[in-house]
């Protein structure tokens, strides 16, 4: 009955949150960063860490290190000399009502963990999560197994074509960058669990990593909370991540590349796009709302009306912009009949050039700004979604003031700037575009 409770207390904290999202900063001792929200409507409470432990620095021999490390870490540790199995440590979950999970992308790796507010259920999840970071055994056994699941799942997703066409139109855009890499069986199996064990050592660290919280509870009481779940790792990282600046395309050098892998899918599958801006770029916001005009607004966007409305050669298309701590890419993309891929191709640039070279009509400015603004509270309309958002505000080193201010900048955003953004961060001529299954 207690566990029914707790998951139907959890389920329900999903759809709630508090209207204002006032994020509270400050330096923990063990010297990791903290960011609190406190939301005290519901008994619970979200706690997100991040490392800079991504797979941006992985061994080209050993892609895939630090997400099986990631992975690992809650598949059993040594507690005062004794195993805590990776089953006892889900039984333990269980019975608290809570939620543990360990994930790596290209550059951090994160830990969540959701608990209900309650006292002795807190303390014992944050105890958990304690002992689960002290001593991770990374056991060969599990590493085996884990890793011939991994090495079926990318066999299966090779054979995707949307598999194909991410890997390739990666490899294009980000050239020699870590960002282009993805791991192989090869590089999956040559991982061992001494591997696993160094790169933890090395990466894990108090200092200097992210702590995101929202939830039921104050700052006195968190920061008791960490001293105990910060003092299972090192102080100190033994080696720093380096992460290349991406390069973005020269522009004074047309491209037009257009790259076809031949396929069996009885459809094309297109992208098509470049590097574009890092989310503390200031054209953030106008390249925002231009894309929402663009491509990111559904049916309501150019590309749909072009591509879809008046041609008729795909039931979706789109385009959004990926911003990170590294510049990220613009993207378009579409599945077409494989017969019609090269006049959607030309449709695709067609519209993605005039937008470019003339920006939106007074309109299109207008309700764009009002759908994104009006959009904004299901943004943070749950505490998960909060979690989310402060801690891509953390890890992007953003004013603590961005979701107060997200609408305010969305409104100021005018026709100018959004031409002037997508003239100076994007050129359709030397835009890469791979397509997978066209003759």
């Amino acid at each position: 009955m207690k566990k029914l409770l707790a998951i139907i207390v959890l389920s329900f904290a999903t759809t709630l949150a508090q209207a204002n999202a006032v994020i509270n900063h400050w330096v923990h001792s063990s010297g990791a960063l903290v960011y609190l929200v406190e939301a005290r409507t519901i008994p619970m409470i979200d706690l997100q860490i991040d490392w800079y432990a991504g797979s941006v620095n992985d061994p080209k021999h050993q892609l895939g290190l630090a997400a099986m490390t990631a992975g690992l870490i809650d598949k059993g540790s040594m507690v005062n000399g004794r195993l805590m199995s990776e089953a006892s440590v889900s039984d333990r979950l269980a019975d608290l009502g809570a939620g543990l999970s360990f994930s790596a992308s290209a550059e951090r790796a994160s830990m969540r963990l959701r608990t209900l507010s309650d006292e002795k259920k807190k303390v014992a999840a944050i105890d958990l999560a304690s002992s689960v970071l002290k001593a991770p055994v990374f056991d060969s056994k599990i590493l085996k197994r884990e890793q011939e699941r991994t090495v079926s799942a990318i066999k299966e997703a090779d054979l995707k074509p949307e598999t194909k066409l991410s890997k390739e139109f990666d490899r294009q855009i980000y050239g020699q960058h870590p960002f282009a890499d993805s791991p192989t069986v090869k590089t999956i199996q040559a991982i061992k669990s001494e591997d696993l064990k160094r790169f933890y050592a090395s990466r894990y660290a108090a200092k200097g990593s992210k702590i995101t919280v929202v939830g039921d509870i104050g700052r006195a009481e968190l920061d008791q909370l960490l001293d105990r779940l910060m003092s299972s790792i090192p102080k100190e990282m033994k080696e720093q991540q380096q992460v290349p600046d991406v390069v973005k395309f020269d522009k004074n050098k047309e491209s037009n590349l257009v790259i076809k892998i031949p396929h069996e899918a009885q459809q094309a599958h297109i992208s098509m796009g470049m590097p574009a801006i890092a989310r503390k770029d200031p054209d953030y916001f106008p390249m925002l709302v231009g894309n929402y005009i663009l491509g990111g607004g559904g049916f309501v966007s150019r590309l749909v009306k072009e591509v879809r409305e008046k041609r008729g050669l795909a039931y979706s298309v789109y385009s959004y912009v990926a911003p990170g701590r590294q510049i990220g890419p613009y993207v378009a993309g579409m599945q077409t009949q494989k017969a019609q891929a090269d006049l959607a191709v030309d449709v695709m640039k067609k519209t993605i050039g005039d937008f470019i070279a003339n920006g939106p009509t007074d309109e299109e400015l207008q309700a764009a700004k009002n759908n994104l603004v009006n959009g904004f509270p299901l943004r943070i309309d749950s505490n998960r979604k909060i979690l989310d958002n402060v801690s891509s505000i953390a890890w992007n080193d953003l004013p603590l003031d961005t979701l107060d201010q997200w609408t305010n900048q969305l409104r100021k955003v005018t026709k100018e700037q959004v031409v002037a953004a997508f003239k100076k961060n994007l050129d359709v001529n030397q835009m890469v575009t791979v397509v997978v299954g066209a003759p």
